[in-house]
């Protein structure tokens, strides 16, 4: 499919929207939303196209935030633009970059009519936009074949590689996954250090020769895992299955590890239990695979 000199919407200029807004802008005719007049005033000061209006497009690119709050994915982000641009255009492509629970786009186009929808999640990594940036491999999914052949026009377009695969609900759970991965990941080598200080082994010297076997790679044991990404979606994962018992685990050992080493500012916290820590809303992560998405 020839994709034309289509109309561009990128919703929520955070983070993850900003570059996107300005990958997109290179290609494409171009508008960044936010409901924040600084977002979009920052966008301007750079030459770019942002509004606080919510524009007419042919093309919507979803960069919101969403949340993990008392055992549940709100997306309430996320269905506030759907119900926008269906009002708009029902028909526009509706691309979901934002970090989303399985089901979630699907629920969303069912909801609110949209005829093409597809879920392509960011991996941006801040400390390396170039090799890590807007434009690296990409997981595409799609909720049908028009829209598969959309998206895939328009990603190719702005040159970013695809990894397709056959639904959107594989395209949500790889994001989750390889978030959750990586919080495993650090979790263990935190409770390895928690170890090292009961057993009186330096800890560094343990990963290091660890760490010279070619199928191992113990990570960094630094100040906790801290941000929201990696934790929130670790619930996520944790929420599809009540057995979960690797994932609890993990978050349990890096609330221990935190208070054990200092609390680290940007911890997700809640107003739980005598830790208030995220591991006083996991330990009550439910099996949520039904709930209905607001």
């Amino acid at each position: 499919m020839t994709l034309m000199r289509n109309e561009i919407c990128i919703i929520g200029l955070g983070n993850i929207g900003f570059p996107v807004l300005v990958h997109c802008s290179k290609y494409f005719p171009t508008t960044g939303y936010d409901i924040r007049k600084q977002a979009v005033q920052n966008a301007l000061n750079r030459g770019l196209q942002a509004s606080s209006r919510f524009p007419v497009a042919d093309i919507y690119v979803v960069c919101v935030n969403t949340y993990y709050n008392d055992n549940f994915a709100d997306v309430t982000a996320v269905d506030a633009c759907c119900r926008k641009i269906s009002h708009l255009n029902p028909n526009a492509l509706v691309c979901f970059e934002s970090t989303l629970q399985v089901k979630t786009a699907r629920k969303m186009a069912k909801a609110h009519g949209l005829k093409s929808v597809c879920v392509c999640p960011h991996r941006w990594w801040e400390e390396n936009q170039e090799k890590y940036g807007v434009k690296q491999l990409r997981v595409l999914g799609a909720l049908n074949e028009r829209s598969m052949k959309r998206a895939t026009a328009f990603y190719s377009a702005l040159e970013i590689p695809l990894h397709l695969v056959s639904s959107l609900e594989v395209a949500e759970a790889t994001k989750i996954a390889e978030n959750a991965h990586r919080y495993v990941q650090i979790a263990f080598v935190e409770e390895l250090k928690l170890i090292a200080g009961h057993i009186g082994v330096d800890f560094e010297e343990w990963r290091e020769a660890a760490n010279t076997k070619w199928n191992v790679n113990l990570l960094e044991a630094r100040d906790g895992i801290g941000k929201e990404c990696l934790a929130k979606d670790t619930f996520f994962l944790a929420s599809l299955y009540p057995d979960a018992e690797l994932l609890k685990g993990a978050i349990k050992t890096n609330d221990k590890y935190v208070r054990y080493f200092g609390k680290n500012e940007d911890q997700i916290t809640v107003n739980e239990g005598p830790t208030n820590s995220i591991l006083a809303q996991m330990v009550k992560v439910k099996d949520t695979s039904r709930n209905k998405v607001p």
